[in-house]
């Protein structure tokens, strides 16, 4: 049986939630003692809502669930108080019977302690309406006024008679009540929590040789040397047509452009290079003379710190990517960049290096743009504006591949392509960091508080929590964490706590997962495969082909660009 689900899993979640749920009745019906169901649904509720954890209790967890979860959620007639320490008592129970608790939770005998520790704050906090929320204050309001909640009628009577004043309901109760839910859900939109997964970041060495290999950053030194003492530039700031010209012939750019050219801005490489440069501050305009920053000079020799400057320059860039004016206009998407780039390195941060299609990014800009200018996109400007964000994307991308922060990759999954898009002609690019683009984003998240876990931090953690955590991740990853996971603990321990795992777990992927661990366990852990083979034949089935020593794999369908 599974017990740690991720919080998106609710059809996983109640398949175990109601196997627990009849165990833990029989138990106690075997026992002479009838529990609330309702309660001990409720109970594992509770965990699934905290951290997904169904075998992980300790003493806080009980205490929090007591004094604060069930007053706070869950309507109980008067009379039956007594019935919610029963239900964690028999849920506790049954979880340790079944050897179902985990490595890390509290002794059965203190989680019992704590119960009947927790009991007289429960009590009290039941008594206290402020305690409840909204929902659980309507729900006791109709419990003591004789409502079903089944009857809709019923309820919408009651509810009308509220608002009018005919029940007795207190307003101050209330009135209290739904300010602290206001301030709940505020604190709730301050610090969203992404969960992101653990990554391998690159080594320092890895890093340095990343910078040196940069074609953006070749040309960004190229150009700032070629600016030298100065290059005087046209009265709208661009630069004179001649020396762009002779610049793209230097560099081997806008070998397309060069023949029909009438400005600088008509060579997009040679403008988005200068306006590059501008903002990595390598170089300003004096005086109608663009000239070198002085200080930048040191940058050009020092890959890592010139690449990280001109990776954050890219999310200022706005407009000058693709030279998208329309009409004398930007695309939306250039006027709401700064808002859309920290939006593509997070959902690409999440993948921890995995191909991410570019249709998902193009959908949320989309709604981005709907929220930030209060209108549908498609309402306003149809499909050439979604063509020009669309070109703007590209823009960006290539800009970011140029850098070496992206790979591009093309998907063949257009079915998928198309149900993101909304539309029949996706875009069938999918984009994944390179090494040197994660550990730009997680020095990014981390500089912004964002926690960015790193291999090696799930080390203390259950053997479960390790595998559903490192079952969508990709490979080296997983491995790598597995591996720290048995270094952190003797390999007789390691062992021992994998052939427990395994003799209750059905998933093939944790199984997958867990005999790679029990691998690297040496004869421990062959000890523990052998007797799981003898007991039960084959101990964890067919194994990916790609899994052991196994790099990133593309998606299916994908090849390199």
């Amino acid at each position: 049986m599974r017990l740690v689900f991720a919080p998106h899993e609710h059809e996983e979640y109640s398949v175990v939630r109601d196997r627990l749920l009849n165990a833990v009745l029989a138990r106690s019906r075997r026992r002479g003692r009838e529990v609330d169901p309702a309660l001990v649904a409720a109970a594992l509720d509770y965990k699934h809502g905290v951290d997904g954890r169904l075998g992980h209790w300790t003493r806080a967890h009980i205490a929090d669930a007591l004094a604060v979860w069930f007053p706070r959620t869950v309507a109980v007639a008067d009379s039956d108080w007594a019935e919610i320490p029963a239900a964690l008592h028999a849920l506790v129970g049954l979880l340790a019977e079944r050897d179902h608790l985990d490595a890390r939770a509290a002794p059965v005998s203190e989680l019992h302690a704590q119960v009947d520790d927790s009991t007289p704050a429960l009590f009290d906090a039941l008594a206290d309406e402020r305690n409840y929320d909204l929902g659980k204050f309507w729900g006791v309001q109709m419990m003591r006024h004789g409502v079903d909640k089944a009857d809709v009628l019923a309820v919408q009577r009651f509810l009308e008679q509220a608002r009018s004043g005919e029940l007795n309901i207190d307003r101050d109760v209330l009135e209290f009540i739904t300010r602290e839910e206001a301030a709940r859900r505020a604190e709730a939109e301050r610090d969203p929590s992404p969960g992101l997964g653990p990554v391998l970041l690159p080594t320092a060495a890895e890093l340095v040789t990343a910078a040196e290999n940069s074609v953006a950053l070749d040309q960004l030194r190229a150009f700032t040397r070629w600016v030298r003492a100065g290059r005087r530039l046209t009265k709208d700031g661009r630069l004179w047509l001649r020396d762009a010209l002779a610049l793209a012939d230097s560099l081997g750019l806008d070998q397309f452009y060069r023949d029909t050219a009438r400005t600088a801005d008509d060579l997009p490489e040679i403008s988005l290079l200068m306006h590059w440069a501008r903002q990595a501050r390598l170089v300003r305009i004096v005086h109608r003379r663009l000239v070198p920053v002085k200080s930048a000079t040191p940058l050009l020799h020092r890959p890592i710190e010139l690449w990280r400057r001109a990776f954050e320059a890219l999310g200022s860039l706005g407009e000058h990517f693709g030279g998208s004016n329309v009409f004398g206009s930007p695309s939306l998407f250039s006027m709401s960049l700064g808002d859309a780039f920290p939006m593509l390195w997070l959902n690409l941060y999440s993948a921890a290096g995995g191909p991410v299609p570019v249709e998902l990014f193009h959908r949320l800009v989309r709604e981005a743009v709907n929220e930030q200018f209060g209108c549908v996109v498609d309402d306003l400007a149809g499909d050439v504006e979604q063509r020009l964000w669309r070109r703007d994307v590209t823009a960006l991308l290539d800009a970011l591949e140029l850098l070496g922060a992206v790979e591009l990759e093309e998907s063949f999954d257009h079915a998928h392509l198309a149900e993101l898009a909304e539309r029949d002609d996706p875009d069938p690019t999918v984009v994944s960091l390179t090494p040197m683009g994660l550990w730009a984003c997680h020095q990014m998240l981390t500089e912004q508080g964002v926690h960015t876990p790193l291999v090696g931090e799930l080390a203390d953690e259950d053997i479960e929590f390790v595998c559903v955590r490192m079952s969508a991740v990709r490979t080296e990853v997983a491995e790598a964490e597995l591996a720290a996971w048995v270094a952190a603990r003797d390999s007789r321990t390691a062992a021992h706590e994998l052939s427990r795992f395994l003799r209750r777990t059905d998933e093939p992927k944790h199984r997958d997962l867990a005999l790679y661990a029990l691998a690297r366990t040496g004869e421990g852990g062959r000890e523990v495969t052998r007797r799981l083979e003898a007991r039960g034949g084959r101990p964890g089935g067919p194994r990916p082909a790609n899994w052991l020593g196994a790099g990133r794999t593309p998606p299916a369908g994908a090849r390199a660009r």
